[in-house]
Order: structure tokens, then C-alpha cells, then sequence
């Protein structure tokens, strides 16, 4: 999996349809082989080739038959070469190449240059080069996860042109084009044929059939052929078998060597798999506090056993493959999970930090974020997307106002890649409208440049993702265009106003996000966010809330007006990760001043969140403690 942290990343499971479904179309075990037309009855053929995953690494090391690599090259397709290239030196089991003549390696990425999959045939590369391989989407493996039966089989057409298939009308990409019945694809019972991209099983293109000698009279189209573009594909004839057995035992590729006993002993397959590692998946590692978390265990190998621990989580503790967990809280918690095999043999293994809780409700509004109290980005406030990319970071120059702005270092970004700046959540549930503003500056290197922007809203903590604002290629740079290294100047900035956060948006757990996609721009500069709206009329109770002095050392003081006496009310401190650190409950204030002391002497320095909260209202500010 060549992946950057999207849904790209696909599960253990689909990978593991993708191979079941590869095995049954070569052992002519699919059920649709029977309904064929009756021109091609009786051909469909066992190609008598299994596949199974590797399970040990070219260093020897024990592994899944899955290898994991987070980059952005994931999402630019225009050189497979450069996302092996990342694959070598990232992936998650051994850093160096694996043999083409060793493994079949399949690369699954989220931009192939265009295509659903892609391979050459056997003679183009040499057996050792880890590029002899085959690069196929995410959403083309398998029947299950990001993908559909309609796609399902894709990597059998890909891996009969590995195997020296070429397509029915010949060795082009080119379905439909009428000189291809002059083409041969070196294979006499296939008739000749145009291509096609759709199921029609009367098609007949060429009425030169009898020309390779198999075929005595003019038939229709073998459009139901895997090494055609029709998705009705069912079958491979009798003589693209003999030319994939004869592709499996000749040297060229290194093809024969695959097959070996040696070769078998080297990757893992004629012995049985050992329990070897533990690891898990989940499908989402930031949640808002009451939100349920998937668990997927992908330890290897035959596994039988498990036995999860829950820090934090709502079971604590299971003992299913694949368990759902509630957190309540917010903080950051670790997962532990020990597996066993049917011999009894056990591991386990701890994951620090593998689930993040936040608030929920969120932080009050007016959310404002000038950047100057900020020292890096992921912070309490923000987090980000494409944390492998060039990505966001603070920084102490070109900022629109103050000396500080947040900067994303998108020349350096494959063009395609994405990054996101993530708010935390905020509690926007009092206010009877919102709006949401920023500043950016931004400018093209040249006109052929398609970066673009787009702000989405959330409103249940960040699960599902709404579009609010697109600001398209055509109209985001807000300079003309420069090649060199750009850094705006004051009057480079624009101002960006999301009008479309209606009151269905209005919740307690509510984000927002900037989403950049690179296209080849200069780099990008973000400041002063602002998310306000008027309080509801009910909610007009607290007024002049503030803390003071601010910074505070060991003591400070809570001041607020009251428009009537409150009971019941909880004034409580809240740090950066949502942990109540201080808290007064069951007060009564009355109307008009308040003034109430707060010990802070013990509290870490660094940023916290001050709150009132009653049964008519919640507000809050932030308190700087430096000590």
C-alpha cells in the first residue's frame, strides 16, 4: 500500500478478496465462466496458477504479504517509478528492493497516470528490478472496502499482460480504433477484434477471424475476455494459456524463478506461516468524546486469539478479532493488544498515543486565531493533514497583520497532494447564525498551475465533511504570477468569507478545515481565522468575561456581569488535551459583578480554556499560564 493516511490505505481484508478473486478467475472456479456465449462454449480455461501472499521479506524477515508506505507520491501517477521509488525507502517492513523475479510485487495507489491498473509484459524489464511489477487504484482491488464487484477484475486483466497478454485488438490502449483488425495479439483463438468499453455480446468488428488459422468462418467478438475493457469479463481461451505457462518457464523477467522450490522457501510459501507480529487498525484515530471507534486486528500470522486492553475506552477490554470501542473523555490513550496461535504461542504489543479524544462540547466561540500565541502547527487548536507532506507551519514573516501567520510550503508538494489545516472542535450550539473568515495570500508560478482551495464544515465532529467555500484555480491567486520564491506583501492578501454554515451546522462539536490541493503553485500563507455569530436571545445572560492578569502566574482573577442570578453554575479550567485541571461546582452568582480567584500556582504553563457553564449558558476564555 502506497498511501498518505486516506482511504487509499485499504484493509488487510480487501487485499485478501483481491487475491481470492485473482485465484478463482486463473482456476476457472467463477460460476459466470458457464455463460459464455455459445461461440466460446467449452473454451474458458484453468490456467492452473495459484497466487498466494509472501510471508517472508528479502532479508528473511516474517511479514503479512503486505507492505505499508505513507507518501504523497501515492497521489501523483505520472512516474510509477518514483512511487516504488518511495516504496523502497518507506515502507513498513524491509527498506530495499524486492525482486520482480522473487515476488509479484502489486502496488496500490491512488493516481496510476489515468488508469485503473497498469504492467508491461515480461520483456521490459529486467527479473531483479522491483519495477517489474504491477500498479493498480485502491479502488480497483478486490470486491469489498473502496471497491465494487463491477471493478473487481481488474487485476486479473493486469496480471495476464504481466504474464505476456496483450489485448484482443493488440498491443495498444486504444480500444475502438478500426485499424486494429490488422492487429494480432500473437493469440489464434481470440478473433480479431476493435475493442470495445461496453457488454454488448453481439459485437463483431473485424470479418477477418479466419486469418490466424483458428477460426474458419467470420464470429463475433470475445468481448467477455479479461484482456478486454467490456466489465463483463469472464474468461481466458485455451491458447492465452499456453502463452502464459510458456511466459511462466522461460528466464525472461526471471518468470521461471517465481515458481521454484527455492524461490518458494525464500518468500515464505512451503512452510507453514509462523505468529511473527502484532498490529492493528482503527478507522478513525481523532474522535469527539462519546464517539465509537473500529478496531481491526492485522497481526500475522494465524492468528486465533486475541486479547485487546482499552485505556480510557467503553469496554475496556475484548476479546473479538475486530472490536468497537466508546471513548468518553478527552485525552490521548494507548491501545494494547497480545495475539495467540493455535499452538499457543503468544505476543503482544503496545500502541502509545493511538487514539485522540477531543472536547466535546468544543471550545466556545469567538474563535480567533492570529497565530501569535502559536509555536508549531499540529497544536491544541489545530491539526493537520498529509503530516508527511512539506505541510503547515508557523512562521515569523509575511504574515497580514501581527509578526506571525501560518505558512504551507507548497512549492516543494507533488502536484495532486493534499493538505489540510483541521480545526478542533468548537461549541457553536448558542449562537443563532456563524461566520467564518480568513486571509490568504497566494500565487501561481505560471498559468498552467490548477492549485486550488476549498473550506468543509463538520457537525459531527469530523466523521462526515461538507463543502462550504471552493475557490477554484481560476480565481485563487491573489498575485501575478512568479516563478521565483514568493512572499506577500500587505496588499497581496484576500480575504475569505464562508457565508454557508446554516443552522444545521450550529452543534457543539462542530470543525472546519482548509483543504489545499497542489497543481504547482508557489507556496500559500494563512492568517487571522475568525468564527463568531450573534448568541441566541436566551443566551444573553454572561457579559465582559475575561481573566485577568493574563498571562497569569499563581493567582488569577474570573470577572463576568451577570444579566440575572444563576444557580447551579461551574466554573472549571480545561487544558490543551480537554483534561478539567480546576473546577468550582454548584456555585450561585448574582446579577451584576463577579469576581472569582483562581489558583493556578500548580498549573503547567501553556494554554487553557476557562469556562462557565450553567443550565442557561456556556462561555469561556483562554488563559495564558507562564511560571
Amino acid at each position: 500500500m502506497l498511501h498518505n493516511g486516506g482511504s487509499e490505505n485499504i484493509s488487510r481484508a480487501q487485499i485478501e478478496d483481491a487475491v481470492a478473486i485473482l485465484n478463482r478467475d486463473f482456476r476457472l472456479q467463477n460460476q459466470d465462466a458457464n455463460n459464455v456465449v455459445s461461440t466460446f462454449q467449452g473454451m474458458p480455461s484453468d490456467i492452473e496458477v495459484e497466487f498466494q501472499l509472501a510471508t517472508k521479506a528479502p532479508n528473511g524477515q516474517c511479514f503479512s504479504g503486505i507492505t505499508r508506505t505513507q507518501s504523497p507520491f501515492t497521489n501523483d501517477g505520472s512516474n510509477g517509478m518514483t512511487q516504488v521509488s518511495a516504496i523502497i525507502s518507506g515502507n513498513n517492513v524491509y527498506n530495499g528492493s524486492w525482486p520482480g523475479n522473487k515476488y509479484l510485487n502489486i502496488f496500490v495507489v491512488n493516481d496510476a497516470g489515468g488508469a485503473a491498473g497498469y504492467t508491461t509484459n515480461p520483456s521490459i524489464f529486467t527479473g531483479s528490478s522491483m519495477n517489474n511489477g504491477i500498479w493498480v487504484l485502491h479502488d480497483y482491488v478486490g470486491s469489498i472496502g473502496t471497491s465494487d464487484i463491477y471493478s473487481s477484475r481488474t487485476l486479473t486483466h493486469e496480471v495476464g499482460h504481466w504474464l505476456n497478454l496483450d489485448h484482443l485488438w493488440g498491443n495498444n490502449n486504444n480500444p475502438g480504433n478500426t485499424s486494429s483488425c490488422t492487429q494480432d495479439d500473437a493469440v489464434d483463438d481470440t478473433p480479431r477484434c476493435i475493442g470495445v468499453t461496453s457488454c454488448n455480446v453481439s459485437s463483431n468488428t473485424c470479418s477477418n477471424d479466419a486469418v490466424d488459422g483458428y477460426w474458419t468462418t467470420d464470429v463475433v467478438d470475445n468481448i467477455e475476455n479479461y484482456l478486454e475493457y467490456s466489465y463483463c469479463s469472464k474468461m481466458f481461451t485455451p491458447g492465452q494459456k499456453s502463452r502464459m505457462r510458456a511466459a511462466l518457464v522461460s528466464s525472461v523477467a526471471g518468470r521461471n524463478n517465481l515458481w521454484s522450490s527455492s524461490n518458494h522457501t525464500a518468500t515464505g510459501l512451503n512452510q507453514t506461516p509462523t505468529l511473527c507480529a502484532v498490529d492493528i487498525r482503527s478507522n478513525r484515530n481523532m474522535v469527539c468524546g462519546g464517539d465509537v471507534v473500529e478496531f481491526f486486528d492485522e497481526s500475522y500470522n494465524n492468528v486465533n486469539s486475541w486479547s485487546w486492553s482499552f485505556p480510557g475506552g467503553s469496554p475496556s477490554t475484548s476479546t473479538q478479532q475486530n472490536p468497537t470501542v466508546t471513548y468518553a473523555n478527552a485525552g490521548t490513550y494507548d491501545v494494547q493488544l497480545q495475539v495467540s496461535d493455535q499452538f499457543g504461542n503468544q505476543l503482544s504489543q503496545n500502541f502509545p498515543n493511538f487514539i485522540t479524544v477531543i472536547a466535546n462540547p468544543g471550545d466556545l466561540t469567538p474563535f480567533v486565531d492570529d497565530f501569535e500565541s502559536a509555536t508549531q502547527i499540529p497544536n491544541s487548536d489545530w491539526s493537520v493533514y498529509n503530516p508527511e507532506g512539506p505541510g503547515f507551519h508557523v512562521m515569523n514573516s509575511s504574515s497580514f497583520s501581527g509578526s506571525y501567520a501560518v505558512k504551507l510550503d507548497n512549492s516543494a508538494a507533488i502536484p495532486g497532494s493534499v493538505d489540510e489545516l483541521v480545526s478542533t472542535t468548537l461549541d457553536i450550539s448558542n449562537l443563532s447564525s456563524a461566520s467564518l473568515s480568513f486571509k490568504y495570500a497566494f500565487a501561481k508560478r505560471n498559468s498552467q498551475n490548477t492549485d486550488f482551495m476549498q473550506v468543509l464544515a463538520s457537525r459531527d465532529c469530523g466523521e462526515t465533511w461538507f463543502l462550504r467555500k471552493n475557490i477554484p484555480a481560476s480565481t485563487i491567486a491573489t498575485y501575478p504570477n512568479t516563478n521565483s520564491s514568493y512572499n506577500p506583501s500587505a496588499n497581496d492578501w484576500n480575504t475569505v468569507n464562508v457565508s454557508g454554515i446554516t443552522s444545521v451546522y450550529l452543534v457543539s462539536d462542530f470543525r472546519f478545515k482548509i483543504k489545499f490541493t497542489s497543481g504547482g503553485g508557489n507556496d500559500l500563507f494563512i492568517d487571522d481565522i475568525n468564527l463568531s455569530g450573534p448568541l441566541s436571545i436566551e443566551d444573553e445572560l454572561v457579559f465582559d468575561f475575561l481573566v485577568y492578569p493574563n498571562p497569569a502566574n499563581t493567582l488569577a482573577v474570573l470577572k463576568f456581569n451577570l444579566s440575572s442570578m444563576v444557580d447551579d453554575a461551574s466554573i472549571k479550567i480545561v487544558d490543551p488535551l480537554g483534561r478539567v485541571v480546576y473546577r468550582l461546582d454548584n456555585q450561585t452568582y448574582n446579577a451584576g459583578l463577579n469576581e472569582i480567584e483562581l489558583s493556578v500556582r500548580n498549573l503547567n504553563p501553556g494554554w487553557y480554556n476557562v469556562i462557565f457553564d450553567s443550565p442557561k449558558r456556556r462561555i469561556s476564555t483562554k488563559m495564558m499560564i507562564n511560571n
